[in-house]
């Protein structure tokens, strides 16, 4: 692969310099239009809110928000960038775990949707206020994810009521005020298997029915979070996500006829499945090392790029102008861990000082978990709009480093 959207790659780099992060503006238009239009077939009453953590710079906050779509956020500061990009508050929703009674505050002056984590969550709420309308985040006790790190429900997860303990939460809820509902479910991260969302979605609409019946509350949204991946593999296939937004809708109607639901929004959160192939990672080459494995080094490093070796996660790797991968190699980084690997075994051509690196599938949760580590400096980052390319983020310099010391 040597260009993004037509731009050439090596030009990219010498005009921003690398490590550098690039996002194709008009990729994630036909990833939210093909999700649109497919919730739209099938369901019609829905909406999608985009997740911010998985890249939450305000450029590309904006120009999510001008396809229509809302904003997941997961704390205070996320709340204010997403109003600042131009998210009304009533397309905002608010999804914490563990929140201080600071960022509840936050929540309520914004006056947006609020899933809560807990039932010691609410507790904490309504001693500042008792909300208008309100759903509990629960952990069905099953999840899947790609890799155990961004499994998000099941009996290790840190997150939601227990399934268990979920009517205890709405009847507290209920019984101090609050007159409306929705509930909300996350069971799981880049998931490719159109039958798990159907499965997730009847689990949390049995769940409902035994909630909700008893206590005569008519839910008014079901929240299924977000999951939808993408494949980091070759051998991986694409989430069908026709067929993925057709069981959902027949899970949903299906559950919402049986228990006098009516026709509740249904909500989505997606991240990854927006931004992640609208985004790439240039590097280069900065030594090549012959040792008990052959090493090849970049100026990117876990600082820039934490997944793999956060979680082991895995992004396809091109060499710019290179296509014959003769050699096994370690691709590693500049980072003063033995963990500073990208991948191990890797397929790659022969490469020199100065050779161009391009990672796929990096547009989420690439710069938005990237730090400073061993004092390395975060990257530029640079959107293609209209096919021209712009920068959004200018590349972190030491009076950066020293902001705030005192």
């Amino acid at each position: 692969m040597d260009n993004i959207n037509g731009l050439d790659v090596k030009h990219l780099a010498e005009e921003f310099g690398t490590p550098i992060y690039i996002y194709d503006c008009e990729q994630i238009k036909i990833n939210y239009t093909k999700l649109k239009k497919s919730l739209d077939r099938y369901y019609s009453k829905n909406s999608i809110h985009y997740s911010l953590k998985a890249n939450s710079n305000l450029r590309i906050l904006e120009y999510i928000a001008t396809l229509g779509a809302g904003a997941d956020c997961s704390s205070p500061v996320e709340l204010e960038l997403a109003q600042r990009s131009g998210f009304t508050n009533s397309k905002i929703l608010y999804t914490g775990n563990y929140e201080s009674e600071e960022d509840l505050k936050k929540a309520i002056e914004f006056s947006v949707r609020i899933n809560l984590d807990d039932i010691s969550s609410f507790k904490r709420l309504i001693k500042l206020t008792v909300p208008e309308i309100l759903s509990f985040r629960i952990n069905p006790g099953i999840g899947k994810g790609g890799f155990e790190g961004i499994t998000t429900a099941g009996s290790d997860a840190k997150f939601g009521v227990p399934y268990e303990m979920a009517y205890d939460a709405y009847k507290l809820a209920k019984d101090v005020g609050v007159k409306r509902f929705g509930i909300h479910m996350m069971t799981g991260s880049n998931n490719l298997e159109p039958y798990y969302f159907a499965e997730i979605v009847e689990k949390l609409m049995t769940i409902a029915g035994k909630i909700f019946i008893p206590l005569d509350i008519q839910p008014e949204y079901v929240d299924i979070g977000g999951g939808l991946g993408v494949p980091y593999y070759d051998d991986e296939k694409e989430l069908d996500i026709e067929l993925t937004a057709k069981l959902i809708s027949e899970a949903l109607k299906e559950k919402s006829a049986k228990f006098g639901f009516g026709e509740p929004e249904l909500i989505l959160e997606p991240g990854r499945y927006i931004i992640a192939n609208a985004g790439y990672l240039i590097a280069k080459v900065t030594g090549v090392k012959k040792s008990y494995k052959t090493f090849v080094g970049l100026d990117a490093g876990m600082n820039t790029l934490i997944r793999p070796a956060l979680y082991g996660a895995f992004h396809k790797v091109d060499v710019y102008g290179k296509t014959n991968k003769t050699n096994l190699v370690t691709l590693c980084g500049q980072i003063c861990e033995n963990s500073d690997i990208f991948a191990k075994n890797l397929p790659f051509p022969e490469v020199e000082d100065g050779d161009i690196v391009i990672f796929h599938n990096s547009g989420a949760y690439g710069y938005s978990m990237s730090s400073n580590y061993n004092n390395r400096m975060r990257p530029a980052e640079v959107m293609i709009i209209n096919g021209k390319p712009q920068l959004i983020r200018r590349r972190e310099t030491l009076d950066d480093i020293l902001t705030g010391i005192i």
